[in-house]
Order: structure tokens, then C-alpha cells, then sequence
């Protein structure tokens, strides 16, 4: 009776935080939509400007405060209907869906979906653990290196997360770890860094390369293409990941836990591949050397990913029934609505007003790009304590001034590596989904909120230490 009773507080309190929320942002949208529409505070913008602002301002709190009822993809299919109802061209409120980023998202599903049924994803990990495991030590440098081959093979880190971490406890439990002990949360953080940091060094690699083009205005957008992108981040991501993998060895000291690796050789030993995963490595392999290779055939990062795509059905390993199955269409409607963000911006003449008044700011950084940097990570890690989803809506608004800061010598690219940063900041677990969904994978047996403070911590102090040599390294590369 006790037990029923604390479900049904739970649930009533539960019940209430949701009123809560839709309350908040019903008056949000009275507030907007009323006196905001009718007074237009700002006389530079038209009432079709302010209308989409309104629109864009609620969107943007659906997206933060979420309500278990309205997904986030369902928000952003909302501000398109308001968008349009406030006369806004077809073109501009569905942008986001249009550009080759969402058509790159797309199939990197379908990729993960297919690494996944096939078997590949659990063939790959039980093998690295079985060619280098045998220990704490061996078994982390195994998931580094496996990391870094999903990386090549899938931008989703959803799908990795779901692959990796499942083999992951079972090693944490093969070697008998204390539940959230030192070693298993070491195991459990290598491996958690390798699914989602070294990705970030190519446009591919990870959704935010392809998020980025698609949040960057058109006015800059043809700054960066795969080679660009990919040869200007490889250096800062993959000093990153040395430095957080450098950390977590010497906080958690793995070296001085003498544990064997019990059984575990039963459960790495590998198979031999099937026809159907020789198929998808070597398809997966081909698309990948069709990204390094841009310079020489001149085709899109979409066009390339296309054809993959099409290969994977023409040799049915992937089917009909792997459409619906495969892609989180969620997902996509939210990142292909807030792709559409700047475009709608920029169309309504907000990102020319906020240029305008931001100017002389923006041109405090001008030559100092190591500054603005330090700045933006300054101040948009503090915004994340609040934007909870991806870091996304804050990502957006600072995508908006591209064109400005462009005008003030601070690359695009710079951008593309802040937005890197922002998402996969990690302090408490509320603050990135990644880190909900390993935990419950993991079954809460590997870290807890203490050791994600203090990855949290390491995680800054790594970026902050790669800012400078990054700087250089882009004015080598004439990017700055």
C-alpha cells in the first residue's frame, strides 16, 4: 500500500510539473503574440518580422522548458504553421529540410540502423575488446579505437551509444567492477568519449558538421564545404579527445586496478563476417573515401552519402521496412525546423538589425579571435545549464550572427567548432541526452553525478587548453 501510494504522489507531482509547463507557456504566447504583434517594439522590423519572432521566441521555449507531450519535432512542425500563418514564403520556413545537411542526417540513420541489424556494430566492438582487451587498460584503448571506426562508418551518435554501450556493461560486469566504482566509471567514460568526441573532427563524423551547414546563413555558407570543415577541425577535436583520454587516465589511475579480464574471451571472440556485413563495411568504406576524396570529383557530402544510401538497398541490406524503422523522424522535424531559424531571420531583416547593433561589438573581437572564443564558451556553457535540448535553441540565435562576425574576421568555422562544444558539454546528466541514455543502457552501474562533475570539469579544461593552438593552426590554414 506503501509502494502504491509513493507511485501515485510521484505521478501527481509529475502531473503538475506538466500543468506547470503548458501554463508557462501559454502566457508566453499571450505575452508574444499580443502586445508584441501589436506595439512592434523594435521600429526596423516589419510586423511580418515581429510576427516571426514571436513565433521563433515560443518555439524556442517549447524546445527548453519540453513538455512530455509536445516533442521537440512536433514544436518545430508548430512554428512552421505559425510561421506560415504570419505569411512567411514556403521556402524560407521549410529551409531547413531543403539543405544538404538534413539529407545527410537522414541517412546517417539508416547508416546506424544498418550497422546495427546487420550485426557489424557488435562484430567491430567484441573484436577490438578481443585483439586488445585482457585488462582495465586494454579494454579502454579497444574502445577508443572503436570509437573512432562508428565514427568513420555513422554520423549518429544515438546509434553508437546504442551499439557500444550494451557490450560495454557487459564488460563492466564480465570483470566484476563495484557498481559506479572508480574502474567502472573509467571504463564506462572512455568509452562514452570515444562514441562522441573524435567524431566531431570531420563534417561526417558526428550530426554537428552537418547541423552547422545547415544553420550557417546563406551568405556564408559556401565558405565551407567537407574538406574545408573536416581539415580545420580535425586538429582542435582530435587535441580534445587526447587531452580528455590524458585526464580520465590520470584522475581514475586505471593503471593501479590489477584486475583480469574474467571470461571475457567467451564473450569478445569474434565471428567471422557475413556476406551482408562485408557488403554494408565496404559500402560504408567507399562513401567515407568519397568524402576524403571531394577535391578530386567535386561532389557534395550529400550526393556522396546518396549513393551509399542507394547501394545498401540495391543489395538488399537494407529494405522498405527500414524507412520507418530506421530514422528518427522526431529528430529529424526538430533539426530540420531549427535549420530554418536563420534563414527565416535573415529574411526578415533581424540578422541585418542585430549586425547593425552588434557591429561595434563584434568588432572589439576583431584580431582577437582567441578572446571571442573564450567569450562565447564562457557564456554559452552558462546558457546550458538552462538549455537542456542539445544546446540547440542557443546554438541557433548564435548562428544568426555569422554574417556580422564574418564581416569582423572570425571564420565560419569557428562557429561550427563553438557548436561542437556546446552540445556535447556534459556536467549533470539532465543537461545532454547522451548521457540519460548511457546511463540507462549502462543500468546505472558505471558512473554517477560525482565522476560527470568531474568529466564535466576535465571536459573545459581540455577545450580551454586546445583554444590557442587551434587559433594558430587555423591562421596557418588562412581561415583567420
Amino acid at each position: 500500500m506503501g509502494l502504491e501510494s509513493g507511485i501515485h504522489l510521484l505521478e501527481q507531482k509529475e502531473l503538475r510539473i506538466e500543468r506547470i509547463k503548458w501554463i508557462f507557456l501559454l502566457l508566453l504566447a499571450v505575452l508574444l503574440f499580443g502586445p508584441f504583434t501589436t506595439l512592434m517594439p523594435v521600429p526596423e522590423l516589419s510586423g511580418k518580422g515581429h510576427w516571426a519572432l514571436a513565433s521563433i521566441f515560443i518555439t524556442l521555449a517549447a524546445w527548453i522548458v519540453h513538455p512530455e507531450r509536445l516533442p521537440r519535432g512536433v514544436a518545430g512542425v508548430l512554428m512552421m504553421g505559425l510561421l506560415l500563418a504570419g505569411r512567411l514564403a514556403y521556402g524560407d520556413v521549410f529551409y531547413g529540410f531543403t539543405t544538404s545537411a538534413v539529407w545527410i542526417i537522414i541517412p546517417a540513420f539508416l547508416f546506424g540502423h544498418v550497422i546495427r541489424e546487420t550485426g557489424l556494430g557488435s562484430y567491430i566492438t567484441k573484436r577490438m575488446l578481443s585483439r586488445f582487451g585482457g585488462s582495465i587498460v586494454g579494454t579502454a584503448v579497444a574502445l577508443m579505437i572503436t570509437g573512432i571506426i562508428f565514427s568513420v562508418l555513422t554520423p549518429s551518435t544515438t546509434v553508437r551509444i546504442a551499439i557500444v554501450m550494451p557490450i560495454v556493461l557487459s564488460v563492466v560486469k564480465s570483470l566484476d567492477l563495484k557498481k559506479c566504482s572508480r574502474e567502472a566509471a573509467f571504463i564506462t567514460l572512455i568509452a562514452y568519449t570515444a562514441i562522441l568526441i573524435p567524431g566531431n573532427g570531420w563534417l561526417t563524423g558526428s550530426l554537428v558538421g552537418p547541423t552547422s551547414l545547415g544553420l550557417l546563413p546563406t551568405a556564408v555558407q559556401a565558405e565551407l564545404d567537407w574538406m574545408t570543415y573536416s581539415r580545420a577541425l580535425i586538429l582542435p577535436w582530435g587535441l580534445i579527445s587526447v587531452l580528455l583520454f590524458s585526464y580520465l587516465f590520470l584522475v581514475f589511475r586505471p593503471h593501479q586496478c590489477s584486475l583480469p579480464m574474467a571470461d571475457t574471451s567467451r564473450e569478445t571472440k569474434p565471428l567471422s563476417l557475413t556476406k551482408k556485413q562485408q557488403t554494408t563495411a565496404l559500402v560504408l568504406s567507399i562513401c567515407f573515401l568519397g568524402y576524403l576524396t571531394t577535391p578530386l570529383h567535386e561532389l557534395e557530402a550529400a550526393t556522396i552519402t546518396a549513393f551509399a544510401l542507394f547501394l545498401l538497398f540495391a543489395f538488399g541490406i537494407l529494405n522498405t521496412k527500414a524507412i520507418s524503422e530506421g530514422v528518427n523522424w522526431e529528430v529529424v522535424l526538430f533539426f530540420g525546423s531549427i535549420m530554418s531559424i536563420t534563414r527565416v531571420l535573415e529574411t526578415v531583416g533581424v540578422s541585418a538589425i542585430l549586425g547593425e547593433y552588434l557591429s561595434p561589438l563584434v568588432m572589439h573581437f576583431s584580431g582577437n579571435v582567441t578572446l571571442f572564443v573564450y567569450v562565447m564558451i564562457a557564456l554559452t556553457l552558462a546558457i546550458r545549464f538552462v538549455d537542456v535540448a542539445w544546446g540547440m535553441p542557443t546554438v541557433a540565435v548564435m548562428f544568426s550572427f555569422a554574417p556580422a562576425l564574418y564581416a569582423a574576421g572570425i571564420h565560419p568555422v569557428v562557429l561550427c567548432f563553438l557548436n561542437g562544444v556546446i552540445q556535447y558539454f556534459t556536467f549533470l546528466n539532465y543537461m545532454s541526452p547522451f548521457a540519460i541514455m548511457s546511463g540507462d543502457i549502462l543500468e546505472h552501474q558505471g558512473w554517477n553525478e560525482r565522476h560527470l562533475v568531474i568529466y564535466g570539469m576535465g571536459y573545459l579544461l581540455c577545450v580551454a587548453l586546445s583554444v590557442v593552438p587551434t587559433i594558430w593552426y587555423w591562421k596557418q590554414l588562412g581561415l583567420l
